[in-house]
């Protein structure tokens, strides 16, 4: 006969074991691989994930491109190289600001001369064409709305006076300065504002932090001085003036409405704005009232805020705030289509843990990796949801399900 304390040690020993299980049995869902390949930029689509390789001559010096290459995570050790040809490869080696939009890949490539921006789009198994070319000024990949088929930029004085846009396409190309256009493709050309510190492309429209300074730098006879700002704050449509926020505009610079960073019980994390790729919903990390006491600058929660609509409230997605006043905080935060979002927790005195949102469950789960490092970024979701990737140490991982969907 079992003595009771003989029980008891039996059961624990048991629990444990069936705990340890559990874990083990969860944990062997998902593959981790580890490429070896140092850094990675973007997924091209579910199978094709896009890899820079190239070197930095030395302390200081301009990093130089030596390739562009595409990884298959289901052939983790087979890099193929994409040729960029008829770029001379004199150029390549310039080019910067790699991105990934709907199955193209976009950089950018200041001329030589200096005197010519051109930004390239490539699709795998076809040559880089030029999509945009500006004569002055600059372009980057993240101007480019590749579902909306537009280019977004800014002109200090437009041709028609007072106005905030050129109202025509001919117009637009002449007024920011454009040598070339893609076919198929337009220039939405704004009035600069002073106040436009960062955009994000959304759907026919573009999210903005506005902050109005009270003064601003000019330049004088070569040198730089600062004098007062003559412009007024920006006024809302409801009369309101604003000096600091974050506001929704359509393609002809007109204010649609302003985003809160503080709306109900929720704080909004808007240094992590994610757009999902169709540009409908805004992502952030958030915190609600209750989650700290004092509050603190800590953010637990995924919220979302739909960019269309009357009376567009902040909602919770999904919440990794486990108990309150934990030292928690999301960031690194990546959405797909379908509404999955894959962010990284980062607790006091913790290594950083990777969680994923099935939207078609909504459930949430964290992902079986055990010491990441606190300089882990660069996490990325694949179109369809499956396989995520991420840059820990300078090193390029990707996580999978195994034996079919999660």
């Amino acid at each position: 006969m079992i003595k009771p304390r003989a029980l008891v040690i039996v059961l624990l020993l048991l629990s444990v074991f069936l705990l340890s299980y559990a874990e083990a049995k969860s944990g062997s869902d998902f593959t981790i691989i580890k490429t070896g390949i140092k850094g990675g930029v973007c997924w091209y689509d579910d199978t094709h994930f896009i890899v820079i390789k190239g070197q930095q001559p030395g302390p200081g010096q301009e990093f130089e491109l030596e390739g562009l290459y595409y990884l298959n995570p289901g052939q983790p050790n087979k890099l193929t190289r994409l040729d960029l040809s008829p770029i001379e490869l004199s150029l390549q080696k310039h080019i910067r600001d790699v991105t990934c939009q709907d199955r193209t890949i976009l950089f950018h490539l200041l001329s030589t001369d200096k005197k010519r921006n051109t930004v390239y789009s490539l699709k795998i198994g076809q040559q880089p064409t030029i999509l945009a070319e500006k004569r002055e000024g600059f372009v980057v990949p993240q101007a480019v709305s590749i579902r909306g088929q537009y280019v977004l930029s800014f002109s200090t004085a437009l041709e028609e006076p007072g106005a905030q846009h050129s109202s025509l396409p001919e117009q637009a190309l002449k007024d920011c300065h454009f040598a070339h256009l893609k076919d198929g493709y337009r220039a939405i050309c704004l009035r600069h504002d002073r106040g436009t510190k960062r955009t994000w492309l959304v759907n026919n429209a573009f999210v903005v932090q506005y902050v109005w300074d009270p003064t601003i730098r000019v330049t004088k006879d070569g040198h730089d001085r600062r004098v007062p700002n003559l412009n007024p704050p920006l006024k809302l449509p409801d009369g309101t003036e604003l000096k600091q926020g974050y506001l929704l505009r359509d393609l002809e610079n007109r204010v649609v409405q302003e985003i809160p960073t503080r709306q109900g019980p929720y704080k909004i994390d808007a240094i992590n704005f994610k757009p999902n790729p169709g540009g409908d919903y805004l992502y952030a990390p958030c915190s609600k009232a209750g989650d700290y006491d004092p509050p603190k600058t800590f953010y637990g929660r995924m919220c979302r805020f739909k960019l269309a609509g009357i009376d567009t409230q902040w909602e919770e997605v999904f919440s990794l705030q486990k108990a309150p006043n934990e030292r928690a905080t999301l960031d690194t935060l990546d959405v797909n289509d379908q509404g999955d979002v894959v962010v990284l927790r980062r607790a006091n005195r913790a290594n950083p843990t990777l969680w994923k949102y099935t939207a078609r469950h909504a459930s949430v789960q964290q992902l079986p990796i055990t010491q990441l490092s606190q300089e882990v970024g660069a996490v990325q979701l694949a179109s369809d949801g499956q396989t995520i990737s991420y840059v820990d140490k300078g090193q390029l991982f990707f996580v999978r399900p195994q034996g079919g969907k999660s």
